[in-house]
């Protein structure tokens, strides 16, 4: 039986360690906190599956919230282009819902699931000195530790900081769901100038249903969010973002009266967008494997981290039970990560420029999808398949003929 050693519980890690249990894998996770601890903490961050990344889950079991979290059916697009010829407000639907589910609920119940599956869980912060004590212990050691920490010994390979985006502060909160909210199946928000840009969402947090709303806001000067204390009460957070959000007012006639989902709901996420070489060496020599938000990194505003860290958890599966029982070296590490690559890629290369400096065949999109459904619904379920996306809206001719074609022109 081959030993697997994945350091870290979240999407990515414990998504790959129930999986590999299925597998007959001996599995071993090693996480700073206890399951307990998970739940009772402070909100992480958004957490959003498209329906591709929901049915992976399903295939082993694990889509535990199915019935019980509000579906995400669609999402609302509104606002103009940056010279002011072009307005849209219009909403396009997925194929299939889409979900949201608090992180504080899923992996302290995947947690307690992989221990009652047989995996083995060490409650131990790692460091890496640890791994180089380790890695020598495991057939193939796997970094599932988030964006900071232990990501930081894989050498960073793109960084959008470096081309002039910065990095971003998303502030959270998971909220009270709103009786005949006109958005109740629905993603919306908008831009809230001099603060960042506002998502509202129906999700699933520790006491049901609920919403969940986060401001994005980029790291440059004259933003007001980096200005909000750095240590805040879960309500003052709360306050400072309704109060940004009364310059949306339509969303805030919805959302004023909203109370936090429980004491805890609440988080300040900092992001740098970011794509890191996926194999780091030990000063032994040992090679380790990083998966999910640890490689790699998208703006928040597009929703995509959690989908990345779902499908490069099934796609390291995948190679896992493919390799057999040849040695995990470095090939194998970074052929597996090629394919989690040839995924995310979209989302942290081309769409990023295209949805940011909106050209002109891009303001033809979203001025179409005002009156044509079609346009609006492929757009928005390019969310759950970046590839086709990127197929028809990354060029100007593909685009063009797609917008003919769905209009009839």
């Amino acid at each position: 039986m081959r030993r697997i050693l994945i350091v870290g519980a979240g999407q990515s890690g414990l998504q790959l360690g129930l999986c590999l249990l299925q597998h007959d894998y001996d599995v071993t996770i090693m996480t700073a906190r206890t399951a307990t601890e998970l739940a009772s903490g402070r909100a992480v961050s958004v957490q959003l599956l498209t329906s591709d990344q929901v049915d992976l889950e399903r295939a082993y079991g694990l889509d535990l919230w199915q019935d019980k979290a509000p579906p995400i059916r669609g999402s609302r697009l509104s606002g103009g282009s940056n010279d002011g010829s072009v307005s849209y407000d219009w909403t396009g639907y997925y194929k299939k819902p889409a979900l949201s589910v608090d992180e504080r609920v899923k992996m302290s119940v995947w947690l307690d699931l992989f221990e009652q599956m047989g995996g083995r869980v060490v409650i131990h912060p790692v460091t890496v000195s640890d791994l180089d004590h380790l890695v020598g212990m495991y057939d193939l050691t796997v970094i599932a530790a988030g964006q900071s920490g232990l990501a930081e010994m894989f050498p960073v390979r793109h960084e959008w900081t470096a081309r002039g985006n910065p990095g971003f502060l998303t502030a959270i909160a998971y909220v009270t769901a709103v009786e005949d909210d006109p958005y109740a199946d629905i993603q919306t928000g908008g831009w809230i100038p001099g603060v960042g840009h506002l998502v509202s969402l129906p999700s699933y947090s520790v006491n049901g249903p609920c919403r969940l709303l986060a401001i994005s806001a980029p790291a440059v000067e004259g933003m007001a969010m980096p200005s909000w204390p750095s240590r805040m009460r879960p309500r003052q957070q709360l306050d400072l973002m309704l109060e940004a959000m009364q310059q949306l007012p339509e969303l805030y006639e919805v959302y004023r009266d909203v109370e936090l989902a429980d004491p805890k709901a609440v988080a300040m996420d900092p992001t740098v967008p970011l794509v890191r070489e996926p194999v780091a060496t030990l000063p032994s020599g040992g090679k380790v494997l990083g998966i999910g938000d640890t490689l790699i990194t998208t703006g928040p505003g597009f929703a995509q981290n959690g989908n990345n860290e779902c499908r490069s958890a099934a796609l390291y599966l995948k190679a896992i039970l493919e390799h057999g029982d040849r040695p995990f070296d470095e090939d194998f590490m970074r052929a597996a990560f090629a394919e989690f690559d040839a995924f995310a890629r979209p989302f942290y290369s081309d769409l990023v420029v295209l949805i940011t400096t909106t050209p002109p065949h891009v303001c033809e999109v979203y001025e179409t999808a005002n009156t044509c459904q079609a346009v609006a619904d492929r757009f928005v379920e390019g969310f759950n398949d970046p590839a086709d996306l990127l197929s028809w809206f990354g060029d100007e001719k593909a685009t063009r003929e797609f917008l003919a074609e769905a209009t009839g022109r």
